[in-house]
């Protein structure tokens, strides 16, 4: 499926538009889910957002997975019943189905746990799921579902989230697959309380710091490398209060970091005189502005760890000023500037936006030191003729003045589609989606929303920069797989290709074929008995081919019967496939753990259209 980013909306947000409560962010190149929260009565655009980003990974103490049908329960290891329904088309209306999942939430002291959240999710594209609430004896039912696999996610406030069949924090879990009219039962949690880090912020005099944005971050891995990223709790962040207090709570056992940053930076209009010398720069509890001098705070679960109290550090920081100018040298009016860490492990302190004047000016205030990125973006969804830039600045203690950033037209990409064996397509081209998706971790991806696919099957994406992964689909209903993408007769279907401003790429041909390969197999323990907490890693020998978003590199859960299932892999003759424990989301495309793995990893061979089952022993490999 095509990656994109979108929004949608959590039971309790308040309305269908952006306004206070709930919703979630999603960036699939990255396979992060945010739960987002908005403050406010609704705003324009991302650039006028008050919100915090938390990552949503999910945590530990789910049980042991037992879905049933009626009157049968299915043992692992037992195959379900039944024919696999299809994946959904592009833009098709999930079916209502007669699957159930049923269960009950408790906490960990053995007492229901009344109005907790369940969601079901699909995790193949062939369902819809549902949301329901528990009730006064903890037990929830969600009814209608289509057959497929799904994932199911309980959530209560002050406790971990969990994810069915999950053992330990950060992991994945167990998915349940469904058959129609099969009933899952005893599909149940046990919810932990969630740990707690509270605190107060200070200024240098010992004054309060309200308002300040608090966050409980930790090292995980995210586009194949290890970096700090947001914890996975929906009390994860919090602003301080007008004592400087704050509290963090939800967190799964592990080890966190603080950090603490003002939000008087970044909205502040270009014709204001800012006379600020000096602020606050993001700090890092015990009170540092040096991630690599940060104190690690240790949690178990349930634990309360009050006194995380720190002074913000006072720096001399910067102001950024210039003007934005598009290809006609005309003043930018209407366009959202964006002043970002170059470095993502960053992204979480400093996400500074403001609007470009009516006169293409702009003003950043209270900069930290470091390096950023100064881009400026369509203030709506980006067109044929839309313009757009990034510069790259360093910021010191000085400020910089009379910055000039020329945007320019981004470039277009033609081509025309096609079938491997020359056969007219059955898929309509309405069903096919073609997207250039970002060969970069962290790239921001504006200005790849404008593509067409003609009636003669022809396309044309506009608005793109950087470099490109081109990637379509007709949907799985229509048996139409990606093969290749050819530019000018050269295969760029994972190497890319670098889009430079206002030229028009022409010679692009989209391959689809209708063999594709279907590979799964059973995952079990040195007893023969089928493992179902481990993580299946598929991957090439050849290193060349552990990069982002690489079509060779696949990981996947065992199911309730400890089989794992990955389709539409590339024809390779040097895979590899390790299940291992422990590892976490995100992990698997990590370097260092896959030349780990490569030693002990089983060989195999996967040919165009092959269905394969290679049965994997779990690794003792060490994550």
């Amino acid at each position: 499926m095509p990656q994109r980013w979108w929004f949608a909306r959590s039971p309790d947000a308040q309305s269908s538009n952006l306004k206070a409560g709930r919703w979630e962010f999603n960036f699939p190149p990255l396979q992060f889910q945010w739960p987002l929260r908005v403050s406010g009565d609704g705003m324009r655009g991302l650039g006028f957002l008050s919100f915090a980003l938390v990552l949503a990974a999910a945590t530990s103490h789910g049980q042991t997975p037992q879905p049933s049908t009626p009157g049968q329960v299915i043992q692992p290891g037992q195959p379900a019943p039944g024919v696999p329904a299809r994946p959904l088309r592009p833009g098709e209306t999930p079916p209502k189905g007669s699957a159930i999942i049923r269960g009950q939430v408790m906490a960990a002291t053995g007492s229901p746990i009344r109005r907790a959240q369940v969601r079901v999710m699909s995790a193949d594209g062939r369902g819809s799921g549902g949301v329901t609430s528990t009730d006064n004896e903890g037990r929830f039912e969600v009814k209608e579902l289509a057959a497929g696999r799904y994932n199911v996610t309980a959530t209560k406030g002050g406790f971990v989230t969990v994810q069915y069949g999950q053992r330990r924090p950060n992991e994945p879990g167990t998915p349940i697959e469904l058959t129609d009219a099969q009933t899952a039962e005893r599909v149940n949690f046990n919810l932990a309380r969630g740990s707690v880090i509270s605190g107060r912020i200070v200024d240098d005099g010992g004054e309060p710091v309200s308002g300040a944005q608090v966050m409980a971050l930790r090292y995980g891995f995210a586009a194949g490398t290890r970096r700090m990223m947001p914890a996975g709790a929906e009390g994860g962040n919090d602003r301080t209060d007008d004592q400087g207090g704050f509290r963090l709570f939800g967190l799964p056992p592990g080890e966190y970091y603080v950090s603490a940053v003002t939000r008087n930076m970044g909205m502040i209009s270009a014709d204001i005189n800012n006379t600020e010398a000096d602020g606050f720069a993001p700090t890092y509890y015990p009170g540092t502005p040096n991630v690599a001098e940060a104190s690690r705070i240790p949690l178990r679960t349930g634990q309360e760890m009050a006194g995380a109290n720190f002074a913000m550090i006072v720096a001399r920081l910067a102001r950024v000023r210039g003007r934005a100018v598009n290809s006609r040298g005309e003043p930018v009016a209407s366009a959202m500037m964006s002043l970002t860490p170059a470095d993502p492990s960053q992204m979480s302190l400093s996400f500074n936006n403001t609007m470009v004047g009516r006169d293409g000016a702009f003003q950043f205030a209270n900069v930290a030191p470091g390096r950023y990125n100064l881009s400026v973006r369509p203030n709506s969804l980006p067109s044929v003729g839309a313009e757009f830039a990034t510069l790259p600045i360093v910021v010191g203690n000085d400020d910089i003045d009379n910055l000039l950033l020329s945007t320019s037209i981004g470039a277009v990409a033609r081509g025309i589609i096609s079938t491997d064996d020359g056969s007219a397509p059955t898929f309509k081209p309405s069903q096919v989606q073609v997207v250039a998706n970002p060969a970069e971790p962290m790239t921001m991806m504006f200005g790849n929303n404008d593509m067409k696919v003609h009636d003669d099957l022809s396309f044309e994406i506009a608005g793109l920069s950087e470099r490109r992964l081109i990637r379509a689909t007709t949907g799985a209903a229509s048996g139409w797989f990606l093969k290749a993408v050819m530019h000018d007769g050269e295969d760029v279907t994972d190497r890319g290709v670098e889009f430079m401003p206002g030229r028009a790429y022409e010679g692009f041909e989209v391959i689809f074929t209708q063999k594709t390969t279907d590979l799964s197999g059973l995952v079990t323990d040195d007893r023969g008995k089928p493992v179902l907490d481990a993580t299946v890693v598929i991957f090439p020998a050849n290193r060349e081919r552990w990069t982002y978003l690489s079509r060779y590199l696949r990981t996947a859960r065992p199911d309730t019967t400890g089989r794992y299932s990955v389709r539409s892999l590339p024809a390779g003759d040097d895979y590899l496939v390790i299940a291992v424990r422990n590892l976490e989301s995100g992990q698997g495309g990590d370097p260092e753990f896959l030349t780990r793995a490569r030693e002990e990893a089983k060989p195999f061979t996967l040919n165009e259209g092959e269905t394969k089952t290679v049965d994997v022993k779990l690794s003792q490999v060490t994550p």
